[in-house]
Formats: C-alpha cells, structure tokens, sequence
C-alpha cells in the first residue's frame, strides 16, 4: 500500500507511458484487494441467490403455463367412447329436488352422458322434467320407473344403444361405464347393477343405478309391459325390476371386477370406504359386504347417497385436480 501511495504522489512527474503503467497498477491492485478481503461466503450466496431467483422465474413461468390451461388431462379415448358407445340416462327426481339434488346432477356428471332425461310426477319445462301421470312416494317407484321406461322406449329408442336409470342421489362416473360396457353389444340382452340377493332371487339396487341394452329395452316393452307380464306399480322398485328382466328371459349377473371389487355401489363412498353399512346391507350384498379401499373397483361407475356439496367435490377431484409428478394415465 504505501509503495502505491509513494507512486500516487510521483505519477505527475512520469511520462504519458508511465501514466498509463501506473493506471494499470492501480486496477490490479484493486481487484486484488477484493478477492483478498472480501468472504467467500458473500460470493457463494450472491451466486445462489442468481441461480434462485432464475429457478423463481422459471417455475413461475412454468406455473403461469399450467394454471392457464384449465383441463390438461388427455381425454381423447374418452371422447372416441362416447360416440362408440351411446349412452342415455334417465334420473328419477321429485319436484322438491330439483333445485338441490337434480340441479347437482345437471352440473356435474349429466352433461357426460350422450343424453340426460330428468322425471319427476310434475313436469317444468324450464328445467327441464318430464311429468309422469304417477303419485310420488316410495310405494310408487315402480309406477314411475315403469312409465318412465315405456317413453323412453316410444320416444328415444333410436337415441342410444344403452340405457341407465339412476336416482338423484346417485354420482356416475360415465366414462367408467362406457368403459365397461365397450365390449358388449348392445343388440343382444344385458342389464348390469350392484347385485342382491333374497332368498335366492338376484336383483339389481336402484340407488347405485342400473344400465340395460338396447334390446333389453325392446324386451321389457314389447314383451314385458305390452303383455301385462311386469309389474307397473308397488313399492320394491329395483327387485320389481330385476323380476321384470328375468320374465322376459335377461338374468342378473354379478357385476365386480377381476379382483371381486364392486363397479356399482349402491352406499356413499365414505360407507364402503370406511364399512359403515346398515344391517341391511349385510343380508342383501351378495359379494359379504367387503369394506374398505379394496372392496371398490379402480373404475367404479357409481356411489349413491351422494348429497349435493359431495357430487361437486367429486365432479373436481376426477375431472380438475391434478397431482403434479404423477402420471394418472
């Protein structure tokens, strides 16, 4: 340092060349002084904080690309699906419903179906609902399924290739039963639900929903209904139906998948999650009433119970939520 000085005071004395020389003394000088004194810890962290705010911006900019694209799942088979395997479903409501429970149903997994039919005994044009000539209460269900099947027949048989009657309680994952139903033809005779058993008779639950052929349809009408062999009214709708099907020659069959887990449920999903059934349950579900995660098929079609607020959530965690890192397909 007090060499440098001594050549501060003396540089006016130098030549231009020597001038510069001593410029240049100067500058290393200074650039040695900083690398000498200054703390590596001081250089490490102005690095890092560089290499963070670039990763910021980085995974900002990244962010800003995900959330502005609102769908990103890859749902080409299921659109190839849809116009492959026609489905209709008709959903048994009340007028006192149709604000909560219907209005559910219209906004979450209705609109998936290739056409959504609402009955109810009054109809509203402005929902819509159809109206049928039949007193509401549980000791009428089949008078409504009934009518409601025979105008499905005469006004919209040519409109699908299958047809699924589900409550307004009941959540439908459509792609799921499109799915399952893909490799079965709909001109021959079939009828698919949560499968029962009393006293040795099997029949279908109405709430988890059940879904027949075309030609099934044909049958029930043209040789069910049309020959009075069916019965048009009384309460039990589900196992009047099931009696219906065998009358004209389609059987009930047991529905689980390969690993003997149910696709239809005919109890909420938090009941077969958790195995908080009804003791009715227990006498009724021909597979023992298995519980927990492993009693439901990976593709499930259906949950009953499901209220309002929990169609909703699970209209989001299938169709919106998304879990960064893993690949759900």
């Amino acid at each position: 340092m007090r060499s440098i000085r001594v050549l501060w005071t003396r540089h006016r004395t130098l030549a231009p060349i020597g001038q510069i020389f001593l410029v240049l003394v100067y500058f290393v000088a200074i650039v040695y002084f900083i690398v000498l004194y200054a703390s590596p810890h001081d250089v490490i962290r102005m690095n890092m904080n560089e290499n963070l705010d670039l990763l910021t911006n980085q995974t900002r900019n990244k962010s800003y690309r995900s959330t502005s694209t609102e769908h990103q799942f890859n749902d080409t088979i299921a659109k190839k699906l849809k116009e492959k395997v026609r489905l209709l479903v008709w959903v048994m409501t009340t007028p006192t419903n149709l604000d909560t429970k219907a209005k559910a149903v219209k906004e979450t997994w209705g609109p998936r179906c290739n056409k959504l039919l609402f009955f109810s005994s009054e109809e509203n044009s402005s929902f819509p609902v159809i109206g049928l000539n039949v007193s509401e209460g549980r000791a009428h269900l089949t008078a409504k399924s009934s009518q409601a099947w025979m105008y499905i027949y005469k006004n919209h048989f040519n409109d699908a290739d299958w047809f699924m009657k589900a409550d307004d309680d009941t959540y439908v994952i459509v792609e799921n039963l499109r799915y399952f139903l893909s490799d079965k033809n709909s001109s021959e005779a079939h009828y698919f639900g949560h499968t029962f058993i009393y006293y040795n008779f099997t029949f279908y639950s109405g709430g988890s929903g059940y879904v027949m052929s075309k030609e099934s349809l044909r049958k029930i009408n043209e040789d069910g209904y049309a020959k009075k062999l069916c019965d048009e009214d009384g309460s039990f709708e589900d196992y009047r139906m099931s009696k219906c099907m065998k009358v004209v020659g389609v059987p009930t069959v047991n529905t689980v998948d390969d690993q003997g887990r149910n696709r239809f449920n005919c109890l909420s999903m938090q009941s077969h999650l958790n195995g908080t059934y009804p003791p009715w349950y227990y006498k009724y579900d021909i597979n023992g009433a298995k519980k927990g995660k492993d009693s439901i098929s990976n593709y499930a079609i259906s949950f009953h119970y499901a209220k309002p607020e929990m169609m909703y959530i699970l209209d989001f965690v299938l169709y919106k939520l998304q879990v960064y890192g893993i690949n759900q397909h």
